[in-house]
């Protein structure tokens, strides 16, 4: 391989570095609630939820 080829690529690697690290960093970053999973693996949506939009009745975490 040449040499300006080998720095080109160094150059690519280090660039995707830091975006790599920020997308898996946050991959499993979810807001999370106090609402604990009722026997069918879910929870009913709490009033303050349904108004924001983040649910509209039952919630199935499976």
């Amino acid at each position: 391989m040449e040499p300006g080829r080998q720095v080109m690529d160094l150059k690519k690697t280090i660039a995707f570095l830091p975006a790599a690290s920020l997308i898996l960093g946050t991959a499993g970053a979810a807001p999370a609630h106090s609402g604990k999973p009722g026997k069918h693996g879910g929870h009913h949506c709490s009033t303050k939820s349904k108004k924001k939009g983040l649910c509209t009745g039952y919630y199935d975490h499976r």
